[in-house]
């Protein structure tokens, strides 16, 4: 995940979409999270330099009616520019950063007698992937969409897409208020899935199974048949009206897939690896980028321990996999041979402190 920052401060009112001359303007600063620690943050540019960001205020009380604030406007990293102009702090700039061609990127005031505020972007678009916009009607609200083609094996050129952010300007606890600086997380549309083994122990405590256990033919797939998809496109549908404060995020999947994961995780340290076994490759070890999927049914995994093949299932509950999350799914070798799930950990970086019961991963 990646925290772009959205500096609005406060003074001054945009109405019909006519910036006003006096107060203070919006400005924008860009970050991006450490890898090992929570609460610690980059600045975005060490990845991107860019970004378009998208805003819509509602105008009335039942917040059925809403005004486009930012369309999509550019944000350019400029280094050495802070405090250079009033809309630059963080040395980000959208003022006259517009493509040519485009129309003039304007200053951005908090409208203070707004009932509610949204603010979404997207990250590292380029000409190869596109990114499609479009306003949409739904039953009981509207919203406007994201859409982008989105490949497992190209994950580094693909777009980033970021939560909502919603307030209607409550400051009390726990809201988002109007005139603060707008917070976006921006992820990948993708999840991340691994498998490992470990192995229950001897008596001996200083031993395990695993230096005598050899593990072949490892397959770990959809129980119904279904292949796991890599690649397809997306949609980041974003509620324009109504006080939804999340996006819905959906998948068209491509034709074919993996029939099956087949390579476990185990990590590396030093000349060892974490729960060996025999004939283990420490350059094999694997963690696979897949599209999200929710309700996909059981998974079945099946190796060989010593030449005897196994067998065990994981529940349906385990296997919803969303976007931003990285899933682990641990498998127990037992001294007689069988296989069991042991457990299932999912996780994804926060940018608020938090406790969880597993371990925190950032990918």
């Amino acid at each position: 995940m990646v925290l772009l920052v959205l500096a609005a401060c406060t003074g001054g009112d945009e109405a019909a979409g006519v910036p006003s001359e006096t107060g203070t303007p919006i400005a924008f600063s860009a970050q991006q999270q450490e890898e090992k620690a929570v609460t610690r943050s980059t600045g975005l540019e060490s990845v991107l330099t860019y970004f378009k960001v998208y805003g819509f205020k509602n105008t009335d009380g039942e917040l059925s009616k809403y005004q486009m604030v930012f369309p999509g406007y550019t944000v350019n990293w400029v280094d050495n520019t802070s405090s250079t102009s009033t809309t630059n702090s963080h040395n980000w700039e959208y003022v006259n950063q517009q493509p040519i061609g485009e129309l003039e990127q304007t200053i951005k005031y908090w409208d203070w007698s707004a009932s509610a505020y949204r603010f979404f972007g997207v990250a590292g678009v380029t000409g190869t992937n596109e990114v499609t916009t479009a306003y949409k009607t739904y039953p009981t609200y509207k919203a406007y969409e994201l859409t982008y083609d989105a490949d497992a094996d190209k994950e580094a050129t693909i777009p980033y897409y970021a939560h909502l952010w919603y307030s209607d300007g409550n400051t009390s606890e726990g809201h988002k208020p109007f005139g603060q600086a707008v917070q976006l997380e921006f992820l990948k549309p993708f999840a991340k899935v691994r498998f490992m083994f470990i192995f229950e122990e001897l008596i001996d405590p200083t031993a395990t199974y695993a230096t005598a256990t050899e593990l072949t033919g490892k397959r770990f797939y959809p129980t119904n048949g279904n292949t796991i998809k890599m690649r397809g496109k997306v949609t980041v549908s974003y509620p324009l009206t109504g006080s939804s404060e999340e996006e819905t995020f959906f998948v068209t999947p491509g034709a074919g897939g993996e029939t099956a994961l087949t390579q476990d995780y185990y990590v590396v340290k030093n000349s060892g690896v974490l729960y060996p076994y025999a004939n283990a490759s420490a350059s094999a070890s694997k963690e696979y980028t897949v599209l999200p999927a929710t309700n996909q049914g059981s998974y079945t995994l099946t190796v060989n321990v010593n030449g005897e093949p196994k067998s065990t299932v994981v529940p349906a509950e385990y296997m919803n996999w969303l976007p931003g999350y990285q899933y682990t799914y641990i498998f127990k070798v037992h001294v007689d041979g069988s296989v069991e799930i042991d457990s299932v950990q999912s996780a994804f970086r926060e940018w608020i402190d938090h406790t969880t019961d597993h371990t925190v991963y950032n990918w």
